[in-house]
């Protein structure tokens, strides 16, 4: 629709909304069959607040699936499917049994906690600080435990992506990446078998909560640095 320039004082709201479809032809190169991708746009033209400026937003979902009638022969992508498929259940399957391993040794480590408390208030009828109680409480298993549980979603999630169900790469490549993170710190832990490495993870324990500590006082100074920016320089820039 064009509007006369007389009248656009008048527009308020405008939505256009469009299908686009698309086809993944590199894979054809590869012998395998093509993904075909329709996205659904909407561009919406907002100038409800009649500011001079009219606001525009573009939203778009993308819908992921096999191309149909396509004839492609001696194609490897089936075989290539089950092999990942039969490595991401084998990945399921070792972190379902860490997770179910480190569960269980949290769950002994409270029970014997529990049996400590009692031990000193009828020994000794004393009451055991909450630092002490932590004592029991292994971070390192803490830490596995939520790398496992993010594994396991983000592994389901490819699996459906690959089969075509679902096309959440950004949640997928969070807790994918994020599990790869907690795994990569949780190897710090056996470097404590050794003498020389010892020393510096014993350091960085020690003085971690000093460190957090001055991150949250110059993280006051940068939160101002940015609310500052975002006050003066957010009037010119949309972002």
């Amino acid at each position: 629709n064009i509007f006369p320039l007389f009248r656009i004082s008048r527009l308020i709201q405008v939505e256009i909304s469009f299908k686009l479809k698309g086809i993944a032809l590199q894979t054809i190169h590869a012998r395998e069959l093509p993904d075909c991708y329709v996205f659904q746009n909407t561009i919406t033209f907002n100038n409800r607040a009649h500011s001079g400026k009219i606001k525009i937003y573009f939203d778009s979902d993308t819908d992921i699936q096999e191309c149909k009638d396509w004839h492609i022969f001696n194609s490897v992508l089936q075989k290539n499917t089950q092999y990942i498929l039969v490595f991401d259940g084998f990945v399921i399957l070792s972190c379902l049994a860490s997770l179910i391993l480190c569960t269980r040794s949290i769950v002994l480590a409270w029970r014997l906690q529990k049996r400590f408390v009692n031990f000193f208030l009828e020994k000794h009828k004393r009451r055991v600080c909450y630092a002490d109680r932590l004592e029991f409480l292994n971070g390192w298993y803490v830490l596995v435990i939520i790398s496992d549980v993010m594994t396991i979603i983000g592994s389901i999630l490819k699996m459906e992506i690959k089969a075509k169900n679902l096309t959440s790469y950004d949640v997928c490549s969070i807790l994918l990446g994020t599990s790869t993170l907690f795994v990569w710190v949780g190897v710090i832990r056996y470097l404590g078998y050794f003498q020389t490495y010892n020393v510096l993870i014993l350091t960085m324990q020690a003085s971690l909560p000093k460190v957090l500590r001055f991150c949250c006082c110059a993280g006051m100074i940068y939160l101002g640095y940015t609310f500052c920016g975002w006050i003066v320089l957010g009037p010119y820039h949309e972002k």
